[in-house]
């Protein structure tokens, strides 16, 4: 039997999550009637099926004790100041401030304020998906979305970026959680 958890909001349109716990989630409006959701969840019947096979094949993720997850962050920190200074001279792009985040299925971000956060997960990523992430984030300082401009501004200085991006969508379960 399929785990499945309904969270009805007063959003406009429906979603389906399969997470890492192989659990489908679906978010849903609360106008949307009970036999709408069932016909949908059927409509998408392989597509959620594919989805849940791909979690229960992909590995764990590896624990750490909390110890060395705070000797981690204190390494991500020194490592990604280091690093984003260095790109922001080579880009332009200054960030306000430079933050670690415990984010669990983000790898940074970037404010409104220009502050950018990464997750301290990084530290244990090749270097060029780390400075991938950097080079994104800092890119979001000039523009706020994902157009084709802004990828234009990520590829003049990572241009294999498309390769670290699928390095973490393949391999963040080697990463410490």
């Amino acid at each position: 039997m399929l785990a499945m958890k309904i969270i009805r909001s007063k959003r406009r349109s429906l979603s389906l999550i399969v997470t890492e716990e192989a659990e489908l989630i679906v978010r849903a409006p609360h106008r949307l009637p009970q036999f709408e959701l069932e016909r949908i969840i059927n409509q998408k019947r392989d597509w959620i099926e594919q989805k849940l096979a791909e979690a229960t094949r992909r590995p764990k993720p590896v624990l750490i004790p909390v110890e060395a997850e705070q000797e981690l962050q204190w390494q991500a920190f020194e490592v990604l100041k280091r690093r984003v200074a260095h790109y922001a001279a080579l880009t332009g792009y200054q960030p306000t401030a430079v933050k670690i985040s415990r984010a669990r299925r983000r790898w940074g971000s970037c404010s409104p304020n220009g502050t950018v956060h990464f997750n301290w997960r990084l530290v244990r990523a090749p270097e060029a998906v780390l400075d991938y992430v950097i080079v994104h984030e800092l890119a979001h300082l000039a523009e706020r979305n994902h157009s084709s401009r802004f990828w234009r501004r990520v590829a003049a200085i990572i241009p294999d970026h498309r390769r670290h991006r699928k390095w973490l969508k393949d391999n963040s379960h080697l990463l410490p959680a």
